[in-house]
């Protein structure tokens, strides 16, 4: 009991730390992907930031229908958490230096402005920070989540809510992934205008990749192989190379589907207002543009956003990012389909529109 009460004390001050170190690591990212976008043509790049946003909104949109769905036909997760059985040995708080949205909106603009004025000093501030931000994720953050993740988890199973989740709930898990998955199958559909042939055939040549994605959590390191096959699937190999390296990090149909629903299920049980989910929803399209491609990263970025706009208590958060750990081999190889289909799209309009 007092190991567990000591565990859930230091996942409630590593949430405190995440939050507060997130708006920075946002800041960066951001910092960093704009600047590297500005390289390349504006006509292209604009299509491309574009194309983006409309296919997560379109898969958001969907996947809040499928939300809607599980939570009309089935309980909300978050009913069976409300006893509070361990009190943390310690209260721990960091003051709020900078909101999310500000340093979004910072990040944009002063991409913008300091590549203009000063492009070569551009360049090199925009990879020292990207360098710095990846180095913090990979060896401070990323290592940190399990132990955030346990503490708050060993406190579910003492209030006997993990068991009953994976029991009672695995109907939904099973209805996400067949959903996500359904999906994508028919993004190459549409992507090789139903047509039979091609359609499973361009699939065939994104196996490799989506087998890599399952084992590595990755989409970063499944890079190589999303390239290859992407290059099989278009006529313009050169704009594949151009596409896939940035759509590893924006374009995250797994992430949609998953932290969409998982979120509403869990937050089904307060009463939230629709503002409140389009509000959620208009921050989780413009966070996307922040998110870096490593195991958890996704949901990672997302936690502030779901705390103040969708109000999760630090167990709902350690709940989500439980399983989105669980699902991450599902999610990233959603991701990973995902980008090969949205790269014929993409091939297919630009080449249309030049």
């Amino acid at each position: 009991m007092e190991a567990k009460t000591f565990l859930y004390s230091t996942s409630l001050s590593i949430k405190e730390v995440l939050l507060f170190i997130m708006p920075f690591i946002i800041f960066a990212l951001i910092f960093s992907s704009v600047n590297n976008l500005k390289q390349s043509a504006i006509k292209f790049i604009l299509l491309l930031i574009i194309m983006t946003f409309l296919s997560n909104l379109a898969s958001s949109l969907i996947a809040y229908s499928v939300g809607h769905f599980i939570i009309q036909n089935t309980h909300s997760i978050q009913d069976i958490m409300y006893e509070e059985t361990i009190v943390p040995l310690w209260s721990f708080r960091l003051p709020a230096l900078l909101s999310n949205f500000y340093a979004l909106a910072c990040g944009f603009v002063s991409s913008i402005v300091v590549s203009t004025l000063l492009p070569k000093k551009s360049k090199e501030l925009s990879n020292k920070m990207l360098d710095l931000t990846l180095f913090i994720l990979k060896t401070f953050l990323t290592p940190i989540i399990p132990i955030f993740v346990l503490g708050l988890a060993l406190k579910m199973q003492h209030d006997q809510v993990l068991s009953i989740i994976f029991k009672d709930y695995s109907t939904i898990f099973i209805i996400i992934a067949s959903a996500t998955y359904l999906y994508v199958f028919l993004l190459y559909g549409a992507a090789n205008s139903f047509k039979i042939t091609s359609w499973i055939a361009s699939i065939g040549n994104m196996i490799p990749a989506f087998i890599t994605a399952m084992s590595t959590m990755s989409s970063n390191a499944t890079m190589p192989l999303t390239l290859e096959g992407s290059k099989k699937n278009v006529k313009q190999p050169d704009i594949a190379s151009s596409v896939v390296p940035i759509t590893a990090s924006f374009h995250l149909v797994g992430d949609c589907f998953f932290i969409i629903i998982l979120s509403m299920i869990i937050a089904s049980g307060y009463s939230l207002f629709t503002i409140d989910y389009v509000t959620f929803l208009l921050y989780f399209l413009l966070f996307k543009f922040a998110i870096v491609a490593v195991p958890a990263g996704g949901i990672m970025v997302m936690l502030p956003i779901l705390e103040k706009h969708l109000k999760f208590s630090p167990e709902m958060l350690s709940l989500i990012t439980a399983l989105y750990i669980v699902f991450d081999p599902i999610i990233t190889s959603a991701n990973v389909m995902g980008n090969g289909a949205f790269t014929m799209m993409f091939a297919k309009l630009y080449d249309k529109l030049k």
